[in-house]
């Protein structure tokens, strides 16, 4: 065969072309090495809250009311717990809450504790509206959403009744009248078991 400059040309790029694909097979086989020594990423996945169940354990939380004080549920244990979302934008919220006050006046305070827990709402706006009706029942401030999205809140109000071992016995959508002698019977049963 004779070489001319274009059969070196021609040779010099096969030579060129296979040299890749060999140096680009190592390259691989090394990618596939380091790969599989590699640990391999774990994927976490997030379980959502879902709405608590009546007859289960209320989900524990830890918030400050409108005067500084802590309270945390599972301290609150051998007393009926009477829990109310609202907010101070909520008409019907407002119309419930003289209700509430009455039902707070009338059940013993040792045996049973009502928290108003301030939802997607301002503590200024709190303070300002028990001042204006009197309210002296413990208005908490839920900073973030967190305990309602706990409680899978659907809007407000919203109300969950806890027994003495912090199960939740009765859930209730919308306002009520909690000063009725039907409520006032209802948390009275269970203070007295």
């Amino acid at each position: 065969m004779i070489y001319t400059p274009m059969n070196k040309i021609f040779s010099f790029i096969l030579l060129l072309c296979f040299s890749l694909i060999l140096s680009s097979c190592g390259q691989e086989e090394e990618q596939q090495r380091k790969m599989s020594e590699e640990p391999t990423p774990r994927v976490i996945t997030m379980q959502p809250y879902g709405p608590p169940v009546k007859g289960n354990p209320a989900p524990d939380f830890t918030l400050v009311d409108i005067e500084g004080r802590t309270w945390t549920l599972s301290e609150l244990k051998g007393q009926v717990v009477f829990l109310n979302f609202w907010a101070t934008w909520c008409p019907p919220c407002i119309s419930e809450m003289p209700s509430m006050q009455n039902l707070y006046d009338t059940l013993p305070k040792d045996q049973f504790k009502m928290l108003a827990i301030l939802y997607s709402d301002e503590a200024g706006n709190a303070k300002d509206f028990v001042k204006k009706l009197d309210i002296t029942l413990p208005i908490l401030v839920d900073e973030g959403n967190q305990v309602g999205m706990n409680y899978g809140l659907t809007g407000v109000p919203e109300t969950f009744i806890l027994d003495k071992e912090g199960i939740i016995r009765e859930a209730v959508k919308g306002p009520a009248e909690w000063d009725s002698a039907e409520s006032i019977h209802m948390l009275r049963g269970y203070i007295d078991q």
